[in-house]
């Protein structure tokens, strides 16, 4: 078991793919390395813990809408998951191969995201 725990708020409720990600960012900006949650620093490690959320949702059938918003943005806003590659080669393009530097600007643009969201909800 990991020494990364999870808010006790999640124990018995639906959290999104965004929710966990937000997390894993939050753990990472404090100070956890990066490589507690995918072992090898690799974007495609990373990609492949996100696909893997992802099936496990469609398996319960549980359709994470916001994450597919979230994608949305990503793609026609933000002109970020181009093919071939999709975000993850895009990124360590930008980021000159930083791999850890890819990982975090895709989680800071989940977090701009859930930020702009909130803003118009209200």
């Amino acid at each position: 078991m990991s020494s990364i725990r999870p808010p006790d708020s999640w124990k018995g409720k639906f959290v999104t793919t965004l929710q966990v990600l937000l997390f894993v960012r939050e753990r990472i900006l404090a100070g956890v390395a990066l490589e507690m949650f995918i072992g090898k620093l690799d974007i495609n490690l990373f990609a492949a813990f996100i696909d893997g959320m992802q099936f496990h949702l469609y398996c319960s059938g549980i359709e994470d809408e916001e994450y597919q918003a979230f994608g949305a943005w990503l793609r026609d806003v933000c002109k970020e998951f181009p093919s071939p590659g999709g975000w993850e080669q895009k990124y360590l393009a930008d980021t000159g191969g930083d791999h850890r530097a890819a990982i975090l600007k895709f989680l800071d643009r989940c977090a701009d995201f859930v930020e702009k969201r909130e803003e118009t909800t209200y």
